[in-house]
């Protein structure tokens, strides 16, 4: 027995002595830090989640990352979306489009809930203890992008509703076809029939747009049209329709966006359905400040992702003006004559092809000119011996004027730093020290970014012939030339854009967070701190985005470039900055697809910030490369707005500064329709203007009164011309009625409840000369009836009563006050349409002044005309409230 004892404690020793032994031989990895998505709370775009970890970590110091398993489930633990041992910069870093889905609709839901799983496998080959632990974490996603229904609740009348073709002519239906904007409900909004278009009254509410198409008792084919109006804000609006074959008696119904895209509808259908677009918007871009306007400049791009301008173009007519830097290796010269040629083709010595979002995204970015060579550097990636996508900057050399490279030569070769997709090299600029700034992303790699031995996450300052300038930050030739005498600024994610502001001669860049995005002030020598955690990303930040936009490119309008690109004074030393957001997704974005503006103060700090530019439209366009140009501030759309996102059809727009033309008008003089018109101009170096009264005669000048011969409508325009002979216009509708005024019904009752009434011309009473037949200290009046304008306008009305005074316009309260001379909140009257009005003035005293006045244009008040005033219509009643 005592023998077995000890066999049976040899074996088992043996067996601790082998598990040990297996134990120490191989150790599972750690399981992955997640750094995005970030904390739950944080709203993710359901087309275009992120996630990537930190690197990765195991106690084996023989053992690699091999892959990595990532799973997307719902709450309930369902397995929506998986990428099974993704390996490469995929194993750390990885883009829905990286994976696939095994629910049938193919995406992540809006407003929902999920969970993220994540597991590292090392290069161990045990199958047993290669694997990770799974680490979770928690995301939300936000609403979708979407397409955007245009939403109105009237058609103005001036300027006049018009139909016209492809060619920009006027549209005329066949006699029994008719076309007809209306609300979701059928409300009609507008209608047109041969070329008379029918305009009713404002609906109720603001409706959703659909446009109905109708033929009679022939067969129709019907050209693609355009409808021209503008809406009760005065916003113009241009719906465009396909070419339509209609058989005899047949409807076809559109949904509108807001852009102007019509959709397939089908008859009856309550709700939009945006599916299948039927006819898109030439320009879905939106800019938010008046007078500037969005203007294509070149198309049949693939991935334009930099514009970089020649600083001091030739004048000959095909002289280059600016490069695109195409993503896939090719470079393009826009010439001033408008033409585009190739520069520069075949730069990258890899097939760049790849999904968007996720592998697809790598390759040439980063471009600036030479002031003094013409020479163009740019920013690219080169595949290495090992498979592994290395930056390098490249000089290119033209012998022919800029017009095409006939050298290219490796400036700075950063071999051996891996980088991978989006997060790669980027931004190329030339300092006010003739030096290049190079800005290089982490490739992943998060604790390289404060590695000074390592290129990954800095800005680099280098001579034009790549060599590190002896007064860098960290430049010592002692150990020969390394990564750290090269680095001007370090500890960044993804510092895709840069520009410099000649304000404080200092270089701003832009940079992609987890979550949180950075505009930071380079400073030399500085350490931005980036380290894995969205907190990072605040460290000398000077401002943030709390929830990801993806800004990649930033521009100055300043008085040293360009001398301030045309833009109005009030724009110069302004920042701008392209918030591209959601890789590839259709529609609008809450949070990219826009422009955004930045004021700083003399130290850089930012004052405020507001959107610039958006983009409105219902394909898959964004926004990436961004410059200030002679003429304007210029951008590109990335992708096209539909296709793939590397199809040749993307776009470089250009933001123009054309100022304003509006018409402020008061008539003067009512029975004999004089009215006074002044031009309020802000079009820079305007070259002439026109008015045009709609009555057959026309003016030159600036502030002209005009008398209309006969009662009607008239629509009023005047037309400026400004820079690049563009036209800006403004429509006023003056009209006179068949039958002036004769006054509103009036009710006078005194504090013992006496009642009196009479027709009062208008509100203009001194009580002590105009006081009613009853005795009395002070009475109570109402006045009832309708009001029309005679020239259309926002108006403010101004009530002088020592009593308590209340107006309403069509049952809209828009005086309530117990205040002297208190005004009105601006409200819009159309010209001709009369209006319900009641004013109740209670406790007048029969010693005061009563008097109701208007303006508008901001023009000087008078009071109220009796011209203006109706007793009410017998079908008609005067609203209380």
């Amino acid at each position: 027995m005592p023998g077995t004892i000890r066999t049976v404690g040899l074996l088992s020793c043996l067996l601790l002595d082998l598990v040990s032994s297996r134990a120490l031989a191989n150790t599972p990895p750690t399981p992955p830090v997640i750094i995005e998505p970030s904390e739950l709370g944080r709203l993710i775009d359901p087309g275009d989640v992120h996630m990537a970890t930190a690197p990765f970590r195991d106690d084996d110091s023989g053992d690699a990352l091999l892959c990595t398993d990532w799973e997307i489930r719902s709450a309930t633990g369902k397995l929506i979306w998986y990428a099974g041992c993704a390996g490469g910069v995929l194993a750390v870093h990885i883009h829905i489009g990286d994976g696939a889905f095994i629910n049938a609709e193919g995406h992540l839901l809006g407003s929902m809930h999920y969970q993220v799983r994540i597991r590292f496998r090392d290069s161990s080959g045990d199958p047993d203890t290669e694997w990770s632990d799974w680490s979770i974490r928690d995301f939300n996603t936000g609403p979708g992008s979407a397409v955007r229904a245009m939403v109105i609740d009237d058609v103005l009348s001036s300027p006049p509703p018009r139909l016209r073709d492809a060619a920009g002519a006027a549209a005329t239906l066949p006699p029994d076809a008719s076309l007809a904007l209306t609300s979701e409900r059928g409300e009609l909004l507008l209608s047109f029939s041969g070329s008379a278009a029918t305009n009713p009254p404002t609906l109720r509410t603001h409706a959703l747009v659909k446009c109905v198409v109708r033929s009679g008792a022939e067969a129709h084919s019907l050209p693609p049209l355009t409808i021209d109006f503008a809406d009760e804000t005065g916003a113009q609006h241009a719906i465009v329709l396909p070419a339509l074959a209609l058989s005899a008696g047949a409807t076809i119904e559109f949904w509108i966006a807001q852009d102007g895209s019509s959709f397939d509808a089908f008859p009856g259908d309550a709700a939009p359905n945006f599916a299948k677009v039927a006819r898109g918007a030439g320009t879905p871009w939106k800019v938010f400040d008046p007078g500037y306007i969005v203007e294509r400049v070149v198309s049949g791009l693939q991935l334009p992702v930099n514009i970089a301008f020649v600083p001091n173009p030739m004048a000959e007519a095909d002289a280059p003006l600016f490069y695109v830097t195409e993503l896939y290796g090719t470079i393009r010269a826009v010439l001033r004559n408008g033409a585009m040629r190739d520069y520069a083709t075949g730069l990258l010595n890899f097939n760049p092809t790849g999904i968007f979002p996720g592998s697809g995204e790598h390759g040439s970015v980063g471009t600036a000119v030479d002031p003094d060579s013409g020479d163009l550097f740019v920013a690219t990636v080169y595949a290495s011996g090992t498979g592994d996508h290395d930056p390098k900057v490249i000089r290119l050399r033209s012998s022919d004027g800029g017009r095409t490279a006939s050298s290219v030569k490796t400036v700075l070769d950063m071999a051996g730093e891996d980088i991978g997709p989006s997060h790669q090299i980027s931004s190329v600029s030339i300092g006010p020290d003739g030096r290049l700034y190079v800005h290089v992303g982490d490739g992943f790699h998060t604790e390289l970014a404060t590695d000074l031995h390592s290129f990954r996450g800095k800005i680099l300052r280098l001579n034009v012939d790549g060599s590190a300038p002896p007064d860098n930050p960290f430049y010592d030739s002692s150990d020969g030339i390394t990564a750290a005498d090269y680095v001007f600024a370090y500890g960044f994610r993804n510092p895709f854009g840069g520009a410099w502001r000649a304000a404080d001669a200092s270089l701003y860049e832009v940079e992609n967070g987890p979550v949180v995005d950075r505009l930071a002030k380079v400073g030399a020598g500085m350490n931005y701190r980036w380290n894995g955690s969205d907190d990072d990303m605040r460290a000398n930040a000077a401002y943030n985005w709390e929830q990801s936009v993806a800004p990649v490119n930033i521009a100055f309008i300043q008085d040293a470039t360009f001398a301030g690109s045309g833009f109005a004074a009030a724009k110069r030393d302004r920042a701008f900055v392209t918030e591209s957001g959601p890789t590839w997704v259709s529609g609008t974005s809450s949070i990219g697809k826009r422009i955004r503006e930045f004021a700083f103060d003399p130290s850089g700090h930012v004052l405020s910030t507001r959107p610039f530019a958006e983009y409105i439209g219902s394909g898959y366009a964004s926004v990436a490369a961004l410059a200030a140009g002679p003429d304007g501030l210029y951008f590109s759309d990335l992708f096209p707005d539909r296709d793939s996102p590397i199809a040749h059809g993307a776009n470089v727009y250009r933001i123009r500064h054309v100022g304003t033309a509006a018409i402020a008008a008061a008539v003067t003089d009512d029975v004999q329709r004089t009215v006074a018109f002044s031009a309020i101009l802000t079009v820079p170096e305007y070259s002439g203007l026109t008015w045009n009264f709609g009555d057959g005669t026309t003016s030159g000048e600036l502030d002209p009164e005009h008398t209309f011969a006969a009662n009607g409508a008239y629509d009023v325009r005047l037309s400026v011309v400004g820079a690049q002979n563009t036209v800006i216009e403004d429509y006023k509708r003056v009209e006179f009625l068949n039958r002036s005024g004769s006054g509103l019904l009036a009710f006078y009752t005194n504090a013992q409840g006496d009642r009196f009434s009479r027709i009062d011309p208008q509100v203009n009473f001194d009580w002590q000369l105009d006081a009613p037949p009853m005795t009395a200290e002070s009475f109570n009046i109402t006045w009832s009836g309708e009001i029309a304008a005679s020239v259309s306008g926002i108006y403010a009305f101004i009530l002088r009563s020592d009593g308590t005074g209340v107006l309403r316009i069509d049952g809209q309260t828009v005086i309530d006050t117990r205040s002297r001379d208190a005004s009105s909140n601006p409200m819009r009257l159309e010209a001709g349409r009369r209006y319900t009005f009641v004013l109740e003035c209670a406790d007048t005293p029969m010693r005061s002044v009563t008097q109701l006045s208007w303006s508008s244009d901001g023009l000087p008040a008078r009071v109220i005309p009796a011209t203006a005033f109706y007793p009410l219509a017998p079908h008609r009643r005067a609203v209380r409230h």
